[in-house]
């Protein structure tokens, strides 16, 4: 990253700057989703060649960042259980016997005994029943955790922790307190899992539990480590911005970095970022530009001014320079930074409005 080069690049050229930032931000998703048909379509053709052209990354949402957006409020769920059902009937057919000795279950236990059937349209079924019963579900989670019941299922246990995370998320307090009496008993995953659902519970005093986790896990293959992280930026704690600037720096590639970013990162990633917009990956600048739009709202205007001028090529920019970066940044909303990284935000997913019209399947 050549700071200096990108204060010279604004310095001679700062009257390009707000085209610059404009053509990037104004790239919304339905534009994305055409340039990726055209790659997928330039890749295919690449594939019947003896020199294929490199193949753009492609990055996906995480497990944990997938749980998390089905977790944010119960209606997310409601919603894709009703439009799953609209458009794929079969599903329905296929999992009726499944939802119905759900709903004649008679009680807790009965249900927990279900768990791990629980799959497909099923799972909804479940966990509303479970909730139902409120917090007092919490403990009697938490001991059929502990359970040779639980021990004798080790093929299904990933998807039974899922179901038992999620049903702990919640029952509030209990639930939090269910959730650290069960980490032990928890695999990894089921930790990353956990970590998540202490955000969501607003659990802040697990911050040093999930900074712990995080560490161990960081250098991993899996995405575990971004639960933690997860939790962490949802307590608005100060390690989630030290953590995001060593990941950005390492130029480690996750699909949640600029998101994560945009929430949790302070002054130090402004720098970084603004270089992003210009050398970094171009499919890339837009979400770079959004995390900066999003950092800088949070500092005000003379905060990110500062931060810019943190730079030592800063020094003999000419303030005009300056003032057309701030300018340019803040002409983006923080409400425009929200609808960017909706999920990021605790937003409903816009995904989820459009499927009735567009009848896609879930």
């Amino acid at each position: 990253m050549n700071i200096a080069w990108i204060i010279d690049r604004v310095s001679t050229q700062h009257y390009r700057w707000s085209r610059h930032a404009d053509s990037i931000m104004s790239k919304n998703r339905e534009e994305k989703r055409r340039r990726k048909k055209q790659q997928a379509r330039r890749q295919g053709q690449a594939a019947t060649s003896k020199q294929p052209a490199p193949r753009e990354l492609v990055l996906v949402p995480s497990a944990q960042t997938l749980w998390r957006t089905l977790h944010l409020d119960l209606s997310v769920q409601e919603r894709l259980h009703a439009t799953t059902k609209a458009v794929q009937p079969s599903l329905l057919k296929r999992d009726a016997p499944k939802i119905r000795r759900i709903e004649q279950a008679a009680d807790l236990a009965a249900l927990l005994d279900l768990a791990p059937a629980a799959g497909g349209l099923a799972e909804y079924a479940w966990l509303k029943r479970v909730t139902e019963l409120g917090a007092g579900a919490a403990a009697e989670i938490v001991a059929r955790v502990h359970s040779d019941w639980m021990r004798s299922q080790r093929q299904s246990s990933g998807s039974v922790d899922e179901r038992f995370i999620g049903a702990l998320r919640w029952c509030g307090d209990a639930g939090a307190g269910a959730l650290i009496d069960c980490w032990d008993a928890l695999d990894d995953y089921g930790r990353s899992l956990a970590s998540v659902a202490l955000g969501l519970l607003d659990a802040h005093t697990e911050a040093d539990r999930l900074w712990i986790f995080f560490e161990r896990t960081r250098s991993d293959s899996t995405t575990n480590w971004v639960g933690p992280l997860w939790g962490l930026i949802d307590f608005a704690d100060a390690r989630a911005a030290d953590a995001l600037l060593d990941l950005l720096l390492g130029q480690r590639e996750f699909y949640e970095r600029y998101g994560f970013l945009s929430r949790g990162g302070d002054r130090r990633a402004v720098l970084p970022l603004l270089a992003a917009t210009f050398d970094g990956p171009e499919w890339l600048r837009a979400d770079a530009t959004w995390a900066l739009t999003g950092i800088a709202h949070r500092l005000g205007r003379e905060g990110f001014r500062e931060a810019m001028n943190d730079a030592e090529a800063a020094a003999s920019a000419p303030a005009e320079t300056i003032d057309t970066v701030v300018d340019s940044i803040f002409r983006f909303s923080q409400d425009a930074v929200e609808r960017h990284f909706e999920t990021f935000y605790n937003r409903y997913p816009s995904f989820l409005a459009s499927t009735r019209a567009t009848g896609r399947a879930l």
